[in-house]
């Protein structure tokens, strides 16, 4: 009797030891399954599916009108410098003004947008946004240049809080899964399509917006210390690099930039001690996270820097064509760039995002390589017309692949923040970029009064071509992202 029990005991051990496991393992499928149908499903703040589509579209609306306000520039650059009576020196302040507010703002917008209710502060900047945009309409004038210029500040600061507050509400409405993939990768969609009238949209914001759960946080735990170090940095750093070609790099130029580049350090450090910094310390110690926004940076800056603004130059001055025809060569950019973002959206849960973006950088060098063996006659469907389809899958892919990567390497407080990243990457990028490319230009080109000729504008874009190429090979050796996932938000 005692043999028997001693052979069975272990046994029924086994048994219920098993029984436990598979409990276990049922539990965690069921979870993961509960996850995965929570994270598919409408979230909770929304009453339909309607108002949901309502959120995503007013959110989206910041990037539409960022892509608005440098588009229009871009076509209308040779246009504008006729009607301010200025010299080509100034063009760089075209999309400067705008690029030096829209940074100094996305630093500071994103931690208040996690901070305040994120409704009042996109309802305020349309409201700013649409008196802005009325007061520039009526400063295109020689008398009124500098009003003009400080018109295009302030849409830049109104322009760089809607992004920033919608990266805020998106990251807390939506967990990490296909849900927010699908969202993010629309929102990347809105940087091509660019067009919509900003008052409408605001009228819009006040119904479509949720009322989003109180995070236990208020203004006394924003950081205004590191707030002022990033925005004297950033507002530096861009102001001299845009100032730099025109005042043919006097000291006093270079000297905001280092001075820039000091305040930026000095932010590092500043955050690295307080309670609660801007964006949660955690993202910087993130494996990949640096490799990842540094060949963002190099992709980005390539494209909207040192390329498309040159190429569309090009058409201008080169080709001679007129800005009506320029803006229908790049109407296929909307295409080209919604199509971008749906494949996005059905492959960020399949393929693994290091992929994702090293397509995107190769998409950004498409650019450069295109235009570099045009001519003068070149025609458009020969080259112009397939380079705008290919290379605007870079903007769109890396977008919707790095803000789903950080959004979801920060708790659901620190949404707001992390997207300003983003924001603040392609703002810094772009002036950096094509700060570099005027000077290279300028001490390249043989025309008078310092206008870019062809082999000044080649020159602009073999570096545009160097970058995207340094960005592709830091995404292909150092950057390595997995395949999204239904989780929760980092706690």
């Amino acid at each position: 009797m005692s043999t028997t029990i001693t052979t069975t005991q272990p046994h029924a051990m086994e048994l219920g030891s098993a029984q436990i496991d598979d409990g276990m393992e049922t539990e965690t499928r069921v979870s993961a399954i509960t996850r995965q149908l929570e994270a598919s499903a409408i979230p909770r703040e929304f009453a339909s599916f309607a108002e949901e589509v309502g959120f995503v579209c007013i959110c989206s609306m910041g990037q539409l009108l960022f892509a608005i306000h440098l588009s229009h520039t871009f076509v209308n650059q040779i246009t504008l410098i006729d009607a301010l009576k200025t010299t080509s020196l100034n063009t760089p302040w075209l999309i400067g003004s705008f690029l030096v507010a829209n940074g100094v703002s996305v630093v500071i917008s994103g931690s208040l947008a996690d901070l305040i209710n994120p409704k009042h502060l996109t309802c305020a900047a349309f409201i700013w946004l649409t008196l802005w945009n009325l007061i520039g309409a009526f400063s295109v004038i020689p008398d009124r240049m500098i009003l003009f210029f400080i018109a295009r500040a302030m849409s830049g600061l109104a322009v760089g809080t809607l992004c920033s507050a919608a990266m805020s509400m998106l990251g807390r409405v939506y967990n990490p899964g296909l849900r927010k993939n699908r969202v993010f990768s629309l929102m990347g969609a809105m940087i091509p399509l660019g067009c919509a009238i900003g008052f409408i949209q605001g009228v819009a914001a006040i119904w479509c917006i949720p009322s989003l759960p109180n995070e236990s946080l208020s203004l006394k735990d924003f950081d205004y210390i590191g707030a002022a170090a990033a925005i004297f940095g950033c507002g530096l750093l861009i102001f001299g690099l845009t100032q730099g070609s025109p005042a043919q790099w006097t000291p006093y130029t270079y000297t905001l930039v280092i001075i820039g580049v000091a305040c930026l350090a000095s932010f590092g450090l500043i955050e690295s001690r307080v309670r609660r910094p801007l964006i949660d310390n955690r993202l910087w110690k993130t494996p990949g996270f640096f490799p990842l926004i540094s060949s963002y940076f190099l992709g980005y800056g390539a494209y909207a820097g040192a390329w498309q603004f040159y190429a569309v130059r090009f058409l201008l001055t080169i080709q001679q064509k007129p800005p009506i025809i320029v803006a229908c060569y790049l109407l296929p950019i909307g295409v080209s760039g919604t199509l971008a973002s749906w494949i996005v959206s059905r492959t960020l849960h399949i393929i693994p995002g290091h992929v994702i973006m090293m397509g995107s950088m190769l998409a950004f060098a498409t650019g450069p390589a295109f235009f570099l063996p045009q001519q003068a006659g070149t025609l458009y469907w020969a080259l112009s017309f397939p380079c705008f389809i290919v290379s605007t899958f870079g903007p769109d892919m890396s977008f919707a692949a790095v803000s789903v990567f950080i959004t979801s390497n920060v708790p659901r407080s620190y949404q707001g923040a992390a997207g300003s990243l983003v924001i603040t990457a392609q703002n810094l990028s772009t002036a950096v970029l094509a700060a570099l490319g005027d000077t290279i230009g300028e001490k390249i080109t043989g025309q008078p009064e310092d206008s870019l000729d062809l082999m000044a504008l080649r020159s602009i874009w073999w570096l545009s071509l160097a970058t995207a190429l340094t960005g592709a090979l830091i995404c292909g050796f150092f950057v390595r992202i997995p395949r999204s996932e239904e989780k929760e938000h980092v706690s």
